[in-house]
């Protein structure tokens, strides 16, 4: 009986929202089943069965209404025009995946939800190689459209949705899906060129030009520091400390690129800006693209790590290009290595050898960390790295390829 009268009190809820139908001489209109949610009341109704059902719902915190504007307007990109009655939007704050978000009495639930779609794709590509298990909490995610629209980026969505279909059954909510073909998964294979590698469209979010280190590798040749900028001076003071570390006289160029890779992804692991897939801090924080940032603060993006490898190998002698490139079917920025070593290329990704995977020691930090060390061209492709293939040597040598066997070439 209980439950009867709550259900009652919650349709009141919903129905005492909208104006009564018009009445015409021969006929009463009964009201749309997505008319009744056009109020706050069935917004917090519905965001509230969501939370509930999951493990950690009450770590989820309500966006300001000035919050959830911008991100409707400038995170989702939803029109204006198709919205309306009431948003809802859920976090789980800092660089952490979890949404949830509930638009009630949007005037066209199927632009509101194709911008909702568009936007959870976007931010799968924002963790993809970076973050996998806020990648996988992304890609799991669903967007329900009918009654109303939701976003639903959670442990379990799953759950949520039975949980909506269980306690608010007379609504009508589905997934979404494009009007002219069913919803897909998200692909990166599905545009090639003739050889059957993935297209490359630089995406373009980050100004992608790498540091200019002439200056720090001119006054590394004659001693001379005197010319050099705060900056470069800073950074020119951490490669005295770390060179030596790494290099000794005699030492071929795998050796001085094996020890100085292994110092470089070992003592930045973990330290890549996860500020940036904070929608209110999209470029990260300041020097997250160049040396100073990684080698003096201690956070960076790819670019960050790629210069800095390239600097490193500048200054021990070591062949060394900066490929600049894209992850994520070419919708995220990327930036990695190439090494030249007894007239043969191979690829190294320092970024995604220093991505932090948990607690990792030993062994498993050795092995995680040398995963991009000196790698095929077909090994990028295959590992969702795109580039202007046109332009970059192609890779397919194997010698110096360190597969974590204890004996290396010397």
């Amino acid at each position: 009986m209980k439950q009867y009268i709550a259900a009652l009190i919650m349709l009141a809820l919903l129905t005492s929202c909208t104006a009564p139908a018009e009445e015409s001489p021969t006929l009463v209109e009964t009201p749309r089943v997505d008319a009744l949610l056009t109020c706050e009341e069935g917004a917090e109704e519905l965001a509230r069965v969501v939370l509930d059902s999951q493990s950690d719902g009450e770590s989820y915190h309500l966006l300001s209404a000035e919050d959830t504007e911008f991100y409707l307007s400038e995170v989702y990109g939803i029109p204006e025009d198709s919205r309306g009655g009431a948003a809802l939007i859920y976090t789980l704050g800092g660089v952490w995946a979890g949404e949830i978000t509930v638009l009630c009495g949007a005037a066209s639930t199927q632009s509101a939800a194709a911008a909702l779609e568009t936007y959870r794709q976007t931010r799968l590509a924002d963790f993809y190689g970076y973050e996998p298990e806020q990648a996988a909490l992304v890609e799991k995610g669903l967007v329900l459209e009918g009654s109303a629209v939701l976003l639903l980026i959670c442990a379990d969505p799953d759950a949520a949705q039975k949980a909506l279909e269980d306690k608010l059954s007379h609504l009508t909510l589905k997934p979404y899906g494009p009007v002219e073909e069913p919803s897909k998964s998200y692909d990166w294979t599905a545009e090639v060129n003739d050889r059957g590698w993935r297209l490359f469209d630089p995406p373009g979010k980050f100004d992608m030009t790498p540091y200019d280190t002439t200056a720090i590798r001119e006054a590394w040749a004659t001693g001379d520091t005197s010319g050099l900028k705060e900056k470069d001076a800073a950074i020119y003071a951490r490669c005295l400390e770390i060179l030596p570390l790494c290099v000794e006289v005699g030492m071929s160029d795998f050796r001085k690129e094996l020890n100085l890779h292994a110092w470089l992804t070992q003592t930045y692991y973990g330290c890549y800006d996860q500020t940036v897939y904070d929608p209110q801090t999209p470029m990260g924080r300041e020097d997250n693209l160049n040396p100073y940032g990684l080698l003096v603060r201690g956070y960076g993006v790819c670019l960050a790590y790629a210069s800095t490898f390239q600097l490193l190998m500048d200054l021990a002698g070591v062949e060394c290009i900066t490929v600049v490139g894209a992850s994520s079917d070419s919708g995220s920025d990327h930036a990695w290595n190439m090494v030249k070593l007894e007239g043969e290329w191979y690829c190294v990704d320092p970024t995604w050898d220093a991505t932090w995977f948990g607690d990792l020691q030993g062994e498993k930090l050795l092995a995680s960390t040398h995963r991009y060390f000196n790698v095929t061209s077909d090994y990028m492709r295959e590992t969702d790295h795109q580039w202007d293939y046109n332009s970059i040597p192609e890779t397919t040598a194997a010698r110096f390829r360190w597969d974590g066997m204890s004996v290396l070439p010397s």
